[in-house]
């Protein structure tokens, strides 16, 4: 854009992160017009525009503030479902780089032409969890289908911590009679399917691991065995939007030091 036309240092381009209720596309514009004033936001290929999984919002966050710091450069972050990230690149929203909680996504994007290059950086596995004090005493998957149990909930059908909690509860013929009883309740993303378990809108959730760590509202009662669902990639995409910008370029790279996977093992992912 033409009104980024200066290189202020990075404490004046904060990281910043979309709320839950705004599309991810809106509050891009956003950030594209509201980086600063004309005067001292700097130009957009100092900028980096990332878009990430919801369930990797706190380490995401916090590697980007450490590249801010390292380089002057500016990270543009915004999180969301991976499946609407997906769809909003494809249909042409603003992307340097991509990081998808699955492989079907990142594909999607692939497919269309829009990627670079790319590589499998982190993987996660999924729980069940209770609210605190656990009062419907869900210990294991099966308990879900009892009478104290009223509602589950699993992310969006689409989403990729639903794909993986769906396939889980398949693999022990639970997905068909739950869905039966009216018993599922769909989060659009990972961490609104958190939210309905800390706020104890439902009796139990199918969450990432990685979320059920630092969530104080919640008990993890069960890790369900790899083996019954896909194993959780996060594949990181260096998208085609601009080839010449050295923000993303660095970014990509940044991403993938040992700096940053120590980022993100703390908070209990895998790095690959």
């Amino acid at each position: 854009m033409a009104m980024l036309d200066a290189n202020p240092p990075p404490s004046s381009c904060p990281v910043r992160h979309a709320a839950f209720g705004i599309s991810c596309i809106t509050m891009l514009l956003f950030q594209l017009l509201g980086c600063g004033s004309t005067a001292d936001t700097p130009p957009a290929a100092s900028c980096v525009i990332v878009l990430a999984a919801a369930s990797t919002m706190e380490p995401i966050k916090e590697v980007a503030e450490q590249f801010e710091k390292q380089t002057g450069f500016c990270v543009r972050l915004s999180v969301g479902p991976s499946n609407g990230l997906a769809r909003q690149i494809v249909a042409g929203a603003p992307a340097d780089l991509f990081l998808s909680a699955n492989r079907q996504w990142a594909t999607f994007v692939t497919e269309a032409g829009l990627t670079r290059t790319s590589t499998e950086l982190l993987s996660n596995a999924i729980v069940l969890v209770v609210p605190r004090g656990n009062p419907a005493a869900v210990h294991q998957p099966e308990d879900l289908l009892g009478s104290r149990t009223e509602r589950v909930a699993i992310a969006g059908k689409n989403v990729p911590v639903g794909i993986y909690a769906k396939q889980a509860l398949q693999q022990l013929d639970l997905f068909e009679p739950l869905d039966r009883q009216g018993k599922i309740a769909r989060g659009s993303d990972a961490r609104v399917t958190l939210a309905y378990v800390e706020q104890a809108e439902v009796e139990a959730g199918i969450i990432y691991a990685t979320d059920a760590t630092d969530a104080s509202r919640v008990e993890t009662v069960f890790a369900f065995d790899p083996q019954t669902y896909d194993q959780v990639v996060y594949p990181l995409l260096l998208l085609q939007m601009n080839k010449s910008n050295t923000a993303a370029n660095e970014f990509y790279q940044f991403l993938q030091a040992k700096t940053s996977k120590a980022i993100f093992e703390r908070y209990g992912f895998t790095t690959l």
